[in-house]
């Protein structure tokens, strides 16, 4: 296998991801999603219910405790025919196309299927984009050369 062929592999993966936060979107209403908390601090799966709930109104949304394993990374895993709805959580929670992991979803306690959105580590509160910014912060910067006194 030739450098070219890895990296040619390597491009076709990352477009493969990054295809998954393209196409329509469903509306808030219709997400039905249970939330587990992965690794994220105490409170924040029922935090990020209380939110999507009567911030982002989701309504069809359920908090489930604690995740079976601990992740570094949050996750939201879905059923191909739930990828519009998966798309619009991805939207709300501000999460890459790699947290997105297309293949299954549960069912909730009505028996319907939900999406499974796993709170890691990386989880920086309800409402706050977990993406990083595109661009960095404005920084005054001071030089050792420069003496600058407090004020």
């Amino acid at each position: 296998v030739s450098f070219t062929d890895v990296k040619q592999k390597e491009k076709k993966e990352k477009a493969a991801v990054a295809a998954r936060l393209k196409g329509s979107r469903s509306a808030a209403a219709d997400i039905r999603v249970d939330i587990y908390n992965g690794g994220a601090a105490a409170g924040s799966a029922q935090e990020t219910l209380n939110w999507l709930q009567n911030d982002e109104g989701v309504l069809k949304s359920s908090q489930l405790g604690n995740a079976g394993e601990t992740l570094s990374k949050t996750t939201l895993e879905y059923s191909p025919d739930q990828a519009d709805q998966a798309r619009k959580l991805a939207d709300l929670m501000g999460l890459s196309a790699s947290a997105m992991k297309p293949g299954k979803s549960e069912k909730n306690s009505q028996g319907l299927p939900a999406i499974v959105l796993t709170l890691g580590k990386d989880f920086k509160g309800a409402g706050v984009s977990m993406t990083t910014p595109t661009k960095a912060p404005d920084v005054e910067k001071s030089t050792a050369d420069k003496s600058v006194c407090a004020s």
